[in-house]
């Protein structure tokens, strides 16, 4: 008998990351990860954190570092989810510090990830946003975060959802997700996806325009659009910030 080729489905990773120009000399306050098996994240340090003369990305990358090596201590551990990868992660975390944060796992099936804050996701299927995760805040420009010493399990909102071969996953800090918006990353994956880019590439691509818009005082932007849903009129343009973001494709892997 001829054997039958089955596929499945597997994550192609790459990622960007770009400091926010004034915060290059440390290596901003953004991290990510990406680990075997489908694992990925990003973490968004608090800026605030500067002005007590700390390094407010210590934290961030603290945490991501400590998922890649928890993740990478368990291979094999199917059942492992993203919440206790992050909850090991925070509970060695040595650094003061908080954080944003979002670890994600896609398992051949299903996508899983963990949020705290305004990192997030998108899914975009055949060039639209087919599924994304909705920002935690306490308000404008105020999200929630992890800091030093919390339980991360009482403060994570968790997804599931279904993939499909072809899907594009799109995570970042909010230095993406304020300057771009969804539909215009949704239509730069689409098109780099058409010019057979890698994942790196677009990411690099979709980092370079955040922080393009991100330099602009003039024009529509997603924070500009929220600034002045709560009264800061006359509000235009982008905000410079940190930027990281990971691309990851879904396809298919003959085994």
């Amino acid at each position: 008998m001829v054997p039958v080729a089955s596929s499945m489905l597997v994550l192609a990773s790459g990622a960007a990351i770009l400091p926010h120009p004034s915060k290059a000399a440390t290596g901003g306050e953004d991290a990510y990860f990406i680990a075997c098996d489908g694992w990925f994240g990003v973490a968004d340090g608090v800026g605030q954190w500067s002005f007590e003369g700390i390094n407010a990305g210590l934290y961030a990358r603290e945490l991501m570092d400590g998922c890649k090596k928890f993740i990478m201590e368990n291979q094999g551990a199917a059942d492992l989810k993203p919440e206790q990868v992050l909850s090991k992660a925070a509970d060695e975390a040595h650094s003061p510090g908080s954080s944003t944060v979002l670890v994600a796992h896609f398992d051949g099936q299903f996508l899983n990830a963990s949020n705290i804050g305004d990192s997030g996701f998108l899914v975009i299927r055949n060039g639209e946003v087919y599924q994304k995760s909705k920002p935690m805040v306490y308000g404008f420009n105020f999200p929630l975060q992890i800091e030093k010493g919390d339980n991360p399990l009482k403060l994570v909102q968790n997804y599931t959802i279904e993939l499909e071969d072809g899907d594009v996953i799109v995570t970042a800090s909010d230095g993406l997700f304020d300057n771009v918006y969804e539909q215009e990353v949704a239509t730069m994956v689409s098109k780099s996806l058409q010019a057979d880019l890698k994942p790196t590439e677009i990411a690099e691509h979709l980092a370079a325009k955040a922080q393009e818009v991100g330099r602009s005082a003039a024009g529509s932007t997603p924070f500009s659009d929220a600034a002045l849903a709560v009264g800061y009129l006359g509000f235009s343009g982008g905000k410079l910030d940190d930027i990281a973001v990971v691309v990851s494709i879904v396809r298919k892997s003959e085994i």
